[in-house]
C-alpha cells in the first residue's frame, strides 16, 4: 500500500505569495509490499518457410525458412497439418517448447517489375 505525501513551498515575491505543492508516493512505513505478478500469455513463435521434413506418427517436423535456417517442431495435433504436404509454405505458431500451436498456408509474396523512370 502507499500513501501520497504533500512537500510545500511559500515563497514572498513583493507582495506576492507563490505556492509550490509537490506530491510523491511513498510506501507506508511497517508494511511490506508484495509484488503483483503480471499474467503473461504463453510464449509464442511466428515462423514461414517450406514444410520440408514431417512425421505425423512420431509427432515430429521440420520447417526451412527463406534464409535456409531449419526450425524444429513437435506435433501434438496431427489434425493441424492434415492438409499440408511436404514442400507448402505455411505459417506456424510455435509455443516456447517448440509445439505447434497454430498453422496457416502462406502464399509466395508477389514480386512486381518497378514503374518505368518517368520521362
Amino acid at each position: 500500500m502507499r500513501q501520497i505525501v504533500a512537500y510545500g513551498l511559500i515563497i514572498l515575491r513583493g507582495s506576492l505569495y507563490v505556492i509550490f505543492l509537490v506530491l510523491v508516493t511513498s510506501p507506508l512505513t511497517g508494511r511490506s509490499e508484495e509484488p503483483v505478478p503480471i499474467e503473461q500469455p504463453d510464449a509464442q513463435l511466428r515462423v514461414t518457410g517450406k514444410l520440408a521434413k514431417l512425421d505425423i506418427a512420431a509427432g515430429k517436423g521440420m520447417l526451412l525458412t527463406d534464409l535456409e535456417k531449419p526450425i524444429f517442431f513437435r506435433l501434438d495435433r496431427p489434425d493441424l497439418l492434415e492438409r499440408f504436404s511436404i514442400g507448402d509454405r505455411v505459417t506456424m505458431q510455435l509455443d516456447e517448447e517448440g509445439r505447434v500451436l497454430k498453422v496457416i498456408e502462406t502464399l509466395p509474396a508477389e514480386v512486381h517489375e518497378p514503374p518505368p523512370p518517368a520521362k
